[in-house]
């Protein structure tokens, strides 16, 4: 069987060096031979495996658990129960069948938010204690969407935040993402298709994609790519009967 020191496996599958340690740290990887010399010896089963990771983590992580269920697929790869590993794929798969239902659900209920145009939020102007009384949630729920780039809310002269329609209707748009368990990167990606005056965000509010596949996220993405994978699994299982 060829071997492959780190920087050739890496290079093969155009990484970092680093990178391919860090997969073996993490148990994405079989056991890997050292040399006398201390030096790392890689197979042609670890290219595989590689090659699997680099799949298993080519989707967004859309939601939080998402990252625990590709995480047990790979790991069961390394172990070299490659049935499992395709067992776990075809249930994430159903999984990410089932949030892209889902999230068509949150569509509508985020697109009712973005419409809402009563009278008395049109002139509603509060600072971030009152903002957070309204939504029903905490002042430290709103810093933290705020510190990680969710919003970006103007100030007064004297410097303090205000929050208008648009931002009340935003904090209630991220409010219903964050329930759902989006991840707070697929959150922003989000909101950037609902920028006021957006194509996308026209689109939206008009309703074109309600019942098209045309999702706010990238379940449709994460579905292929799954499915790209379970087909890659499955043949590393056909090579293996063969030999």
């Amino acid at each position: 069987m060829r071997t492959y020191s780190t920087s050739e496996i890496a290079g093969i599958m155009g990484i970092h060096p680093n990178t391919v340690m860090l997969y073996e740290k993490w148990g994405y990887l079989a056991p890997v031979e050292r040399r006398k010399n201390g030096y790392r010896v890689y197979n042609e089963t670890h290219l595989e495996q590689i090659k699997l990771v680099r799949l298993a983590l080519r989707s967004q992580l859309i939601k939080c658990y998402m990252k625990f269920e590709v995480q047990n697929i790979i790991r069961s790869a390394a172990r070299g129960n490659l049935k499992k590993a395709l067992e776990l794929s075809r249930e994430y798969l159903a999984h990410i069948q089932n949030e892209k239902n889902n999230e068509l659900r949150v569509m509508k209920i985020i697109r009712k938010i973005l419409k809402n145009d009563l009278q008395e939020e049109k002139d509603i102007l509060l600072n971030r204690t009152e903002a957070a009384k309204l939504l029903g949630v905490s002042i430290n729920v709103i810093i933290y969407w705020e510190r990680n780039g969710l919003l970006d809310v103007p100030r007064s002269k004297n410097g303090y935040r205000v929050y208008g329609e648009n931002e009340i209707k935003l904090l209630g748009v991220i409010k219903v993402l964050r329930q759902e368990n989006y991840s707070t990167q697929c959150i922003c990606r989000m909101l950037e298709k609902l920028k006021p005056g957006s194509e996308g965000n026209n689109r939206f509010l008009s309703g074109e994609t309600e019942d098209s596949e045309e999702l706010l996220s990238s379940l449709s993405e994460a579905e292929c790519d799954v499915k790209e994978l379970i087909d890659y699994i499955g043949g590393l299982i056909n090579k293996k009967m063969e030999i």
